[in-house]
Order: structure tokens, then C-alpha cells, then sequence
């Protein structure tokens, strides 16, 4: 792959009556965007991403922008969602969402309450289209053209974008049981099915990088199929702290394009690339002692031995619990070594997990408090914006666990634009 000099790969912010602009340049593409920030503000990433959460938009430019009809498959609340949409608005786009897809019936509420989503679905993908694959891998086709379902056939050659992000658990490396083999891992094949059978000339899939793993190839037949069907495809994997943000999430992603070759992963990942993440500090500090009576506001009532536990490593100052503090089945040998651990106020937060709310599951007791992540905290470091609804259409508020798993599953938003990016610069000014 030709590499493009560090030179050609960069960000940069300047300010101006408190408008921040910022101006993205790969190789020879590049876009300028601008937000309103508040007055004293600096020209920096952190104040674009403070913009971000407190709900501001791109200023638009071009009042008659174009637009991109989205299908988000897996929608889940819609994290994807979320940075497609930035990196569109600030590529001078509209992102419109006409579909999206997912079994989970109270996420579909919050997605569409959040996207304004036309037609929302709870079947599974796997019954909204038909198609036929020969072989596995590299040498992986289509046995016949894949036929979208008859009730969605209106939208063949109406859709711009394919989003998706099929079921993660079955690659996951904290899955012990089917890794590798689990049978959810064949709906993944349904996302370049949908997009070749809607002929949408963009499809972005995520997964945990472990995805590539897979017995049976399901990254490799995907990118295979998509190239059979006419797509440029990019893939690989992006991390949330390499571009900054405080979590170290990572996710895998294939970026596939017609008419035009997306971006490579690794050149937008440069271009954004800082030398140092913010702090978990950077993006939770409000909350510290915040009272609310709103759902994602409220704790769960530890149980004795673990409110136990969490007040030991606060009143220690310490972020490992000691070996004697932990049950006998997280003691000596165990792997995973976070677990009860106290997160880093100096460092960004560790990948979070929709079990955030407990501290047996990982290192998810607050910096500074003897308590756990807020949902609203955890939403933060998931870069959901302040003003993202968790409640659906009919004003349903969810469980406890039902939330926590929405937030944990999430992909932020940086991922989700970095992906976007390698997609949509190449398109600017078509």
C-alpha cells in the first residue's frame, strides 16, 4: 500500500468569535468544519468534543447539504449512528435514517427517538434477506444475487449507507464457551448480503477485532463478497485512545465503497492520531457528586462485600484490591486482573463493558468515590452526548441492566467517525 507522508495526515484547529473550526486533511482530501464553543475557549480537540457532548452541531455552510439515506442493521441505541452522523455533518452532509434493524424492541425506541428513524424493525436480519453463499473466506460468492425482503423492497437503490454491527459476543475474548465457533457469528454475512441486495454504494461493518478470528472466515467472506459485488473495501482497526479519547476501546471495521476507493483505516487513523489520550477525569469530572433523581443518574445497591471492597481501594488510594480483599474465585492466577481494580483519574478509562454497574466485572469503581459508574458517566465515556434520550418514543424508562447494557455494548463515537471518514472524504464535492 503507497503510505502518505505524516505531513498529509493531520488535524488542525484555530478560533475565531468563538467559532472553532476544525480542518481534517488526508493525502489529498481534507474538509473544514465549525462549532460554536463558549467564549475563552481554546483551539483544541478537547473543545471540540466538549462541544460535542454538550449537543452542538456543525455549522453548515451549504444550506442545501446532501443527503445520506441510512439502514443501521444491529442498530442497538444507536452508537454507530451517533459517529456516522458527526462525520457526516462535518463532511457537509445530512445523515437520514430510514431503517433500522435490531431484536432488541427497547433500543429500536431509543434509536429512533434519538435518529427519527422512519421505519424501525425488530425481526431478525436474517429474515430480511435472502441470499445463498458458496464457499468460505477468500474464496467465498454469492450463489445468486441476495433478494431484500418484499416489505422493504421499496428502498432497493434508496439507501446510500449500510451501517452495521452484528451480535460481538460470539467473537469476543472474554467469551470462554463458543468463541471463535458460536453460531451468532454467521449473522455477520447478513450485513454484506443487505447491502449488496439494497445496492448502497457505502457499507460500514464493526466487530471487536477478535472478529478475524473467526472459524469460519466471516470477515474474510464478507470482504470477498463485497469485492465480487464491485466494492473498494479498506478494513481494519481503529482505538478510541490512539485519537485521543479517554476509553481504549477498539473495534475492527470494513469500510467498503462504490464508484470511488475509501480512505485506508491507517491513513485517517493518523490523521487523527494525538500523542496523548484525555484523562477519564476530562470526561466525568461534573459528576463527581452530582444528585439527580434521573434514571441514569442512580447507582445500584452494592451488596455488603463489595460495598466493602470499593470503600478499601478509595480509603487505601490504591486501584488494585489486594489479594486477600478479592472472593477466592479472582484470587491468585486469575486472568482477569482488572476486576474490583479503581479506575486511573489520570489515564483514560479501559474498555467499558455493559457490566459497568458492578465492580466484580471489571476495573469500574469510580476514581475518586466509593461507588461504580453512573449510567450517565458510563454514557460520557461512551461519548454519547448530554442530551442522547435513553428513554423511548413512549417515554418507557428502562431497567437497570437493560441500560447498562445499551451503554456498554456501544461503539463511541470517535470509532464510528474515523470509519465514516474513510468513506465520505473521498465523496466530498461529488
Amino acid at each position: 500500500m503507497l503510505m502518505m507522508p505524516p505531513e498529509l495526515q493531520m488535524q488542525e484547529f484555530t478560533i475565531r468569535g468563538g467559532v472553532l473550526s476544525r480542518r481534517v486533511t488526508v493525502g489529498e482530501h481534507s474538509f473544514l468544519a465549525k462549532v460554536r464553543v463558549p467564549a475563552g475557549s481554546k483551539a483544541e480537540l478537547q473543545t471540540w468534543w466538549k462541544a460535542y457532548l454538550s449537543g452542538a452541531r456543525p455549522i453548515f455552510a451549504n444550506l442545501d447539504a446532501p443527503v445520506l439515506r441510512t439502514v443501521d442493521l444491529f442498530c442497538g441505541p444507536g452508537g454507530l449512528a451517533m459517529g456516522f452522523r458527526q462525520a457526516a455533518e462535518e463532511c457537509g452532509f445530512v445523515a437520514e435514517s430510514v431503517l433500522a434493524v435490531d431484536q432488541d424492541e427497547g433500543a429500536l425506541g431509543v434509536y429512533k427517538r434519538n435518529h427519527k428513524t422512519r421505519i424501525t424493525s425488530s425481526e431478525s436480519v436474517s429474515m430480511l434477506v435472502n441470499y445463498q453463499i458458496l464457499g468460505n473466506g477468500d474464496g467465498a460468492t454469492m450463489f445468486n444475487d441476495p433478494v431484500i425482503a418484499s416489505r422493504l423492497s421499496h428502498l432497493v437503490g434508496k439507501v446510500d449507507v449500510v451501517l452495521a454491527g452484528p451480535p460481538c459476543q460470539g467473537h469476543s475474548n472474554l467469551n470462554n464457551h463458543s468463541r471463535r465457533t458460536d453460531q451468532r457469528n454467521a449473522l455477520y454475512l447478513t450485513a454484506p448480503a443487505m447491502a449488496i441486495a439494497l445496492k448502497a454504494p457505502i457499507v460500514i461493518i464493526e466487530n471487536v477485532p477478535a472478529v478475524v478470528h473467526d472459524h469460519k472466515g466471516v470477515v474474510s467472506s464478507s470482504i470477498s463478497l463485497l469485492k465480487e459485488a464491485g466494492y473498494y473495501v479498506e478494513y481494519g482497526v481503529h482505538c478510541a485512545s490512539d485519537m485521543g479519547w479517554p476509553q481504549t476501546r477498539k473495534r475492527y471495521f470494513i469500510v467498503a465503497s462504490r464508484d470511488v476507493n475509501p480512505l485506508s483505516i491507517e491513513s485517517v487513523a493518523n490523521a487523527l492520531a494525538r500523542d496523548k489520550p484525555l484523562s477519564v477525569w476530562w470526561a466525568i469530572r461534573e459528576f463527581e457528586r452530582k444528585k439527580s433523581k434521573h434514571f441514569v443518574d442512580q447507582l445500584p445497591v452494592l451488596s455488603a462485600l463489595n460495598e466493602q471492597r470499593v470503600n478499601y481501594l478509595i480509603d487505601n488510594q490504591i486501584h488494585e484490591l489486594p489479594n486477600e480483599e478479592r472472593p477466592d474465585c479472582h484470587k491468585d492466577g486469575t486472568t482477569y486482573t482488572a476486576v474490583y481494580g479503581r479506575m486511573y483519574k489520570d489515564k483514560p478509562a479501559p474498555t467499558l463493558t455493559c457490566g459497568f454497574l458492578s465492580p466484580g466485572r471489571g476495573r469500574f469503581t469510580h476514581p475518586t468515590q466509593p461507588r461504580v459508574l453512573t449510567p450517565r458517566e458510563a454514557a460520557r465515556i461512551q461519548a454519547f452526548p448530554d442530551d442522547y434520550r435513553f428513554d423511548a418514543v413512549d417515554g418507557v424508562v428502562p431497567g437497570r441492566t437493560q441500560l447498562a447494557k445499551w451503554i456498554g455494548d456501544a461503539v463511541p463515537m470517535p470509532l464510528g467517525y474515523a470509519a465514516a471518514l474513510s468513506a465520505l472524504m473521498p465523496r466530498i464535492g461529488w
